[in-house]
């Protein structure tokens, strides 16, 4: 072999390294395994007993890395700034350290809860394509004497294709997170729309009419109108705690217990005891949920009604006259035992309504930077009474739009009402 081609040997050989280590990197898409080959390849390449990988949290301005214990795999997190890994970060450049433990930015926290002994490290950054900071890649304890320059020239170049490689893995990993959340927001919206009556009940002598306007893609408010026997309308509003998924399988979890258990009752107040014990077993992590129900007689207009924490249930006479009537009871799913008081029915005349509304419509946040008040609504619901339930609410909805500040809403806006007609 000529003497040049002996000259040249090592760095052909360092560079068909390199080729290869950036080939198997690039079939690695998921983070956590691609952290492990960045590891072991970095192991292979400087005859190290060990790497770690610090990723850079732009948003803290952190070093993270995940680290074996003695007991556990833990997450350890420090200012960008902090330690060898940090002034590799802060400055951009290569630190090779010889003797870990007599230079003053090393901390030996992490070899004391790891069991590892550090004697020499070779400190690396890696960047994207655009130069941005991804994370510092360590090389620990060379078996064979001190780290060298061609080491640190080896494990730049292999930090610039790690750089590379998890810049495209967190940017899949975004992706699909982005792509769960879109599937998750349809899947709420298709839970909450089925939440919504299809086809309510248009008895003669009531006038119905409802609607629910999320603050979110999906959130846990929701509201129905039923058949609950000859001439009667059974009402309810409620409202899951919380915004997403998990509520709106609670939403529909509960409409569902209050008609099944419909079925067989015929008091508002039996109805919430039966399904809050049912609730209260499948309800877990201090969440809940507050419902008004009421069943309304079309002959008659006789409304019998119980609250499970949501009010106040708002009753609209045609004189002008507003009453507003309290809770009966504590939210659904708190207390298994807990029971719901029977007020006495309340009779509706004609041109009278009982209306049903969240908290977030007269908790709506203003231009002033006030709530919108229970005053306001009632208001607006009693201006619009006599040209029926669905403007009546409709001027509720309209209300709410027009003093939020921004078209934005903290919470859930529902309503739903019963108009005695003649």
């Amino acid at each position: 072999m000529p003497e040049s081609d002996d000259i040249h040997a090592p760095c052909h050989r360092n560079l068909e390294i390199i080729l290869g280590v950036a080939r198997r990197l690039a079939y690695e898409p998921r983070l956590d395994p691609l952290l492990r080959s960045i590891a072991e390849e970095t192991c292979n390449l400087l005859d190290a007993e060990r790497a770690t990988l610090f990723l850079y949290d732009a948003t803290a301005d952190e070093l993270y890395s995940r680290i074996v214990t003695k007991s556990e795999i833990e997450v350890i997190r420090f200012p960008a700034g902090r330690g060898i890994a940090g002034a590799v970060a802060r400055q951009k450049a290569c630190l090779v350290i010889p003797d870990a433990y007599a230079d003053p930015r090393f901390n030996p926290e992490v070899d004391r809860n790891t069991g590892w002994r550090t004697r020499n490290m070779l400190a690396v950054p890696m960047t994207n394509l655009e130069g941005r900071l991804v994370g510092v890649l360590e090389a620990l304890n060379k078996r064979a004497g001190p780290f060298s320059e061609t080491d640190m020239s080896l494990l730049t170049a292999l930090a610039a294709q790690a750089g590379v490689a998890l810049e495209r893995a967190r940017l899949l990993e975004e992706f699909l997170a982005k792509r769960r959340l879109e599937n998750e927001m349809e899947l709420a919206r298709d839970i909450q729309a089925g939440l919504l009556p299809q086809s309510p009940p248009r008895p003669p002598g009531l006038d119905l009419a409802g609607w629910s306007r999320p603050s979110e893609y999906a959130g846990g408010d929701f509201f129905d109108l039923f058949e609950w026997g000859p001439d009667r309308v059974g009402m309810m509003l409620g409202d899951a705690v919380g915004h997403g998924v998990g509520p709106a399988l609670l939403a529909a979890e509960t409409r569902a217990l209050v008609r099944a258990l419909a079925l067989r009752e015929e008091r508002p107040d039996e109805v919430l005891a039966g399904a809050n014990r049912l609730l209260a077993n499948d309800v877990t992590d201090g969440r809940f949920v507050t419902l008004a129900l009421a069943a309304v007689e079309a002959r008659t207009g006789a409304a019998a009604y119980a609250s499970a924490g949501q009010g106040p249930l708002l009753v609209l006479r045609a004189s002008g006259e507003a009453v507003q009537l309290p809770s009966t009871g504590l939210p659904l799913g708190i207390l298994p035992d807990a029971s719901f008081d029977s007020p006495p029915a309340i009779q509706l005349a004609a041109g009278d309504a009982l209306v049903l509304i969240s908290d977030g419509i007269f908790e709506c946040d203003t231009r002033e930077g006030k709530e919108l008040g229970i005053e306001a609504v009632i208001d607006a619901a009693r201006s619009h009474l006599p040209a029926g339930a669905a403007v009546m609410l409709k001027a509720l909805e309209d209300l709410t739009d027009r003093a939020s500040p921004n078209g934005k809403f903290r919470d859930d806006r529902t309503a739903v009402a019963a108009r005695r007609v003649e």
